[in-house]
């Protein structure tokens, strides 16, 4: 990406360089207004910053020259200036931001934030619903988003686009989930806007709080405060300003991608926190964490469940033989294989060493013992860096209407795999939880 910055003085022009290169930016630079026309006419650039006062004129002569410019005239335009009462309204030309000149730390925070909300896609293009049976409406509308970044999926009654909303389970920062609802509020049949946004807004993941902005029939105070109790997020009036619109989507897509970006971080680090790093797997903590929960669900909704205590045959052998580095070879390519073998609501956690257990939703002894065998087979046929590896699994189970915890499936599993190794490995032996 390349950058321009128009600016007096070397140290903040060296500075706004330096902090675009971390941004991946290439800038050009100058001083004067000449300078900057002509860098203007011969590059087309993805971001400006450029000073209120130049050597040979105003920053707003070069911006303006820019808001008119075939090639830059859609480019974001940083304006950086001394004056801390100016506002960017206060302007005659366009600039999409203001930096009063702070120091080092505070000027980089704002052009981080400043290249992310308008260089960064998430923050530009979006998945919309529209749900309207106006056709008239519904074509000014499409119209006016026709050649934006945004892709909408248009439906003429609330009940099919519930059935559509329903069928994306994806949500968050998905490339294929919802950003936004726009919705009528009074349809002519079948369900309601109200009853659409309630049954959003009753989703218990992600979608449940995607931003919705209603299209309402009539000016009634009374009945906008009620819909934003239930839910929606804005209102969009008639007669629908291209500007309103474009401003009001943009706005709620916004905010809905930061608090998308907010919840991807806070999930890396929960991964971050709970994931053993060399095998993927869940790690001991979050196993001790949410087992008992595991076990409590089952009971108190009455369903089976069972354990695979999972040790690996002559690991130390392994390490002794052939270093360590090849034993993180076979732990790593044996948590691979673990974590595809089953489902997503199981468990797969490393407890320690060569040890791991799986917890596996509505399972019984016997189907839990048919995963095993087949676990067992796979692990053998693994051969991690060509060795031959095998495996002793202990299995059990809690069958609906017991009270046995964690604990005591842990140690009727563990007894199954001292079992398998009593008998000679590289075997499966079911232990009945006491």
């Amino acid at each position: 990406m390349r950058a321009l910055i128009i600016e007096n003085n070397l140290v903040y022009r060296d500075m706004l360089a330096h902090i675009l290169a971390e941004q991946g930016f290439n800038s050009d630079t100058g001083d004067t207004v000449e300078a900057a026309r002509l860098y203007a006419d011969t590059e087309k650039y993805d971001i400006i910053c450029v000073n209120q006062d130049l050597k040979d004129g105003a920053g707003e002569e070069f911006v303006e020259y820019c808001n008119t410019h075939e090639r830059q005239k859609d480019t974001p335009i940083l304006f950086l200036t001394e004056d801390s009462s100016l506002v960017a309204d206060e302007l005659e030309v366009r600039v999409d931001g203001l930096i009063h000149e702070l120091n080092e730390h505070q000027i980089e925070d704002q052009i981080v934030h400043f290249v992310e909300l308008h260089l960064d896609p998430v923050f530009f293009e979006g998945r919309i619903l529209l749900v309207e049976d106006d056709p008239e409406v519904a074509k000014d509308i499409l119209n006016q988003l026709k050649n934006t970044g945004y892709r909408v999926s248009y439906y003429k009654s609330a009940d099919e686009a519930s059935v559509e909303f329903d069928s994306v389970t994806v949500y968050g920062s998905h490339t294929d989930a919802y950003d936004l609802v726009i919705t009528k509020i009074n349809f002519k049949a079948g369900l309601q806007g109200d009853d659409l946004v309630a049954r959003i807004r009753s989703y218990e993941d992600g979608r449940g709080f995607i931003p919705i902005l209603a299209i309402p029939d009539q000016n009634n105070d009374q009945r906008r405060i009620a819909l934003y109790r239930a839910g929606v997020n804005d209102f969009l009036p008639k007669p629908i300003l291209p500007e309103e619109l474009q401003v009001r989507i943009s706005n709620l897509i916004t905010n809905k991608r930061l608090l998308d970006k907010v919840h991807d971080i806070r999930r890396e680090l929960f991964a971050l926190a709970t994931t053993d790093k060399l095998t993927g797997c869940q790690n001991r903590h979050s196993l001790m964490e949410y087992s008992n929960k595991f076990v409590s669900q089952a009971r108190r909704h009455e369903y089976p469940i069972s354990m695979l205590v999972v040790d690996l045959d002559h690991f130390k052998a392994v390490n002794d033989n052939h270093g360590h580095a090849v034993g993180d070879v076979v732990l790593e390519l044996t948590g691979e294989l673990l974590n595809k073998s089953f489902r997503e609501g199981d468990m797969v956690a490393r407890y320690g060493g060569e040890e791991f257990v799986v917890l596996m939703n509505y399972c019984d002894g016997d189907n839990a013992c048919v995963k095993a065998e087949k676990l067992r087979v796979d692990i053998e046929k693994l051969n991690p860096n060509g060795l031959e590896i095998t495996t002793s699994i202990g299995v059990t189970s809690i069958e609906p209407g017991t009270m046995q915890d964690f604990e005591a499936m842990f140690h009727a599993g563990d007894q199954g795999v001292y079992a398998a190794k009593e008998k000679g490995r590289n075997q499966v032996v079911f232990v009945a939880v006491d």
